[in-house]
């Protein structure tokens, strides 16, 4: 079992749709996101919700979601 799939099964129901509803948004390229682009990194962004943070990596208009997890200080340690 990969890491993502490991936290998304420790989510209450309420925070798991709210993730499903953002990744839908990011998988579409919808408006209304709070995305940030990280620093160092010209195709690495981080979506907020609430205390969880969804970072993944566009490469044109392809989209690769490589962490989900809840902030914390080693959140951004890797980047």
């Amino acid at each position: 079992m990969d890491k993502i799939t490991k936290f998304l099964k420790k989510l209450s129901k309420k925070e798991a749709l709210l993730v499903q509803d953002i990744l839908e948004k990011i998988y579409k390229n919808e408006k209304g996101l709070y995305i940030k682009k990280l620093k160092g990194h010209h195709d690495v962004y981080r979506v907020r919700i609430k205390t969880i943070r969804v970072m993944f990596r566009k490469v044109g208009d392809r989209v690769h979601v490589f962490e989900i997890t809840r902030r914390s200080e080693d959140t951004y340690k890797d980047f």
